[in-house]
């Protein structure tokens, strides 16, 4: 046994006292699956407002690194209304131009940066193209 004790086969672990994760922005609680990040009032106050500036949701979550979820949560929390999804008014306009032309659909989604649905929605509400879903609904 004192063979076994001398050869640190009891040390129970070699970790160091303080386990609490840092970064360069404060604490970080981790796990070995995730980290999770807290933001500091001031930066949940800059977050806001480059939402409300117009930055979108995937650069605020790239730049502070937090899911675009955690994103979500702190506007939701700062009752801040959440931007319409989808095209503009120029951008609806320009859909409809477009489309009369020729242009797809989802050629039209990637140039504007946005999902195809939301150009579909625009050409049907529009009246382009005809909503086969809901017509034997009425």
């Amino acid at each position: 046994m004192v063979n076994r004790l001398n050869r640190g086969v009891y040390e129970v672990s070699r970790r160091p006292e303080s386990t609490a994760l840092r970064d360069d922005r404060g604490s970080v609680v981790g796990t070995v699956e995730t980290a999770q990040t807290f933001l500091t009032a001031l930066e949940v106050d800059a977050l806001v407002g480059d939402y409300l500036a117009g930055k979108s949701v995937k650069d605020l979550a790239e730049r502070l690194g937090i899911h675009r979820a955690t994103v979500f949560s702190h506007l939701r929390r700062r009752n801040v209304p959440s931007r319409r999804l989808g095209l503009g008014l120029d951008e609806n306009a320009g859909a409809v131009r477009l489309a009369r032309a020729g242009v797809s659909m989802r050629a039209f989604a990637r140039r504007m940066g946005v999902d195809r649905k939301a150009v579909r929605a625009t050409l049907v509400e529009a009246g382009v193209i005809v909503d086969d879903a809901n017509e034997g609904m009425s």
